[in-house]
């Protein structure tokens, strides 16, 4: 469950994780290079890459990236050069840079983004941003891959994904359901695609793998949990009236929030045959934020006192979500305990704490919205009561994001009821997407070139392995 923060500089806005490199043009290309850093705040620097594609001498397009956001191939609208100077539009990112070019062959110039001005100077370079991801895989693949959209019951289109399938054979079916927040169907964080790197293993291994892109941002703002679950019903129900599909069995893996998802939508639909929960929820909602809480706040430098104080207002909020049902109520009554929380502090303190009037605003909004009011409410314990089909659970014992050592005992407490066959396995060192790790924390996500560990991949497929195998008896 990833956890929703702000990130310290304006210009996270503006590299959305989720944007995607421009489609390939097949005419022979020259590539030209150049860096630059931008200083959104005075502590806080960014490395900006431009590359600039010329056919034959004419320029025909530009992409960005931001190597310490992990984000590479940001297509400009339009890039144009003309009197030495540079013009490059992004539309999409409300932003455009505009340099002339010195005598050293680079551009110095200013980024400008919803109105905001930066000073960005470029000097060429004789290569572009790399990132290292060696687990991920590319073409040629040894197995068939479809885009496969899935449509409602109206026939409108409602679930785009890629479905990859074993060229010899098929254990089974195995649906991956992403975590917290707009997700694309490669779960892309930080320059990793963990179902990407998950589908590819489980295919080669014989099964048929479907992941998905979240819904529309429209139709995504207004969802909660449980209208996640329903989604995943939909495509449950899709594979279960198709051949070969519907001979073999069809389960779920979830990550993080995902496993919440997997495990309410197996609990209530008995066509579902097993479920993987990475990283998911046997607690409630709250104990998993305030052990969030906790964990980051010692991390950026709070001292005893602050991450108490700050454990004790964010359960008085949390308890305020879990029992009030109107979101108007709920509103005011977060704002008087605010103001009543911030009344003897200072602008310094709350630009430390977080809790200036802009960043007030922000929660507050997070806090009424219908996924985080739906979410408090859901027991996980009410469904892993209801669940008569294997589970897998999984976490490492570095993730700060979801407690393996509290939330595996509640899955331990369901594994026989469930299915002689279901699982719980903690595993040392490994963070909340399963890398390697040192810390756990967020920001050494991207600095493991580890997506996720070969460990889990084995006990994954070996896992799979039997239930299909029983299953089929």
């Amino acid at each position: 469950m990833r956890i929703r923060y702000l990130y310290l500089f304006f210009f996270s806005l503006l590299f959305s994780s989720h944007l995607f490199l421009g489609a390939q043009n097949e005419q022979p290309f020259v590539e030209r290079h150049w860096e630059g850093v931008l200083y959104p705040t005075k502590n806080d620097s960014l490395r900006i890459g431009l590359t600039l594609f010329y056919c034959n001498d004419t320029l025909v397009k530009a992409e960005l990236d931001s190597p310490d956001q992990y984000i590479y191939g940001i297509e400009a609208s339009s890039a144009k050069i003309q009197n030495d100077t540079l013009k490059v539009v992004i539309k999409k990112l409300r932003a455009h840079f505009i340099g002339t070019l010195d005598d050293k062959g680079g551009y110095q110039g200013v980024f400008v983004q919803n109105f905001r001005r930066m000073a960005l100077n470029l000097r060429p370079l004789n290569f572009r941003f790399q990132i290292k991801r060696p687990q991920e895989p590319h073409e040629p693949y040894p197995y068939q891959v479809t885009e496969l959209n899935i449509s409602d019951l109206e026939g409108k289109p409602l679930i785009n994904g890629t479905l990859t399938y074993p060229e010899e054979g098929c254990k089974g079916t195995i649906i991956l359901i992403s975590g917290s927040g707009w997700q694309d169907r490669d779960e892309a964080i930080m320059g990793h695609k963990p179902f990407k790197v998950i589908a590819d293993y489980l295919t080669r291994a014989g099964f048929a793998v479907y992941r998905y892109d979240d819904a529309e941002p429209v139709r995504f703002q207004k969802m909660t949990t449980l209208d996640f679950a329903e989604d995943v019903q939909t495509i449950v129900s899709y594979f279960k009236q198709q051949d070969p599909y519907s001979q073999h069995p069809i389960g779920l893996l979830g990550h993080s929030e995902g496993g919440l998802v997997a495990l309410i939508a197996a609990a209530e639909n008995n066509e579902i045959d097993f479920i993987i929960s990475l990283a998911g929820v046997g607690e409630n909602f709250t104990q998993t934020l305030l052990y969030q809480a906790e964990l980051y706040a010692k991390n950026g430098g709070l001292s005893d006192q602050e991450v108490e104080a700050t454990l004790e207002i964010s359960n008085k909020i949390y308890k305020l979500i879990s029992k009030e049902k109107n979101p108007d109520k709920l509103g005011k009554k977060f704002d008087k305990l605010m103001a009543k929380y911030t009344k003897n502090m200072n602008d310094e303190e709350k630009k430390r704490l977080g809790l200036t009037p802009l960043e007030l605003y922000q929660k507050r909004s997070t806090l009424l919205s219908p996924w985080f009011m739906t979410i408090f409410k859901i027991d996980p314990e009410r469904y892993l009561n209801s669940l008569k089909v294997p589970f897998f659970a999984l976490n490492g014992d570095k993730d700060t994001q979801v407690n393996g050592k509290t939330h595996l005992p509640v899955f331990e407490k369901y594994r026989k009821s469930s299915s002689p066959f279901s699982k719980v396995k903690l595993y040392p060192k490994l963070n909340h997407l399963f890398q390697e790790c040192e810390t756990g924390f967020l920001e050494e996500y991207g600095q493991i070139e580890q997506t996720i560990s070969p460990e889990v991949l084995e006990d994954l497929v070996q896992w799979l392995n039997l239930i299909c195998q029983e299953n089929k008896k």
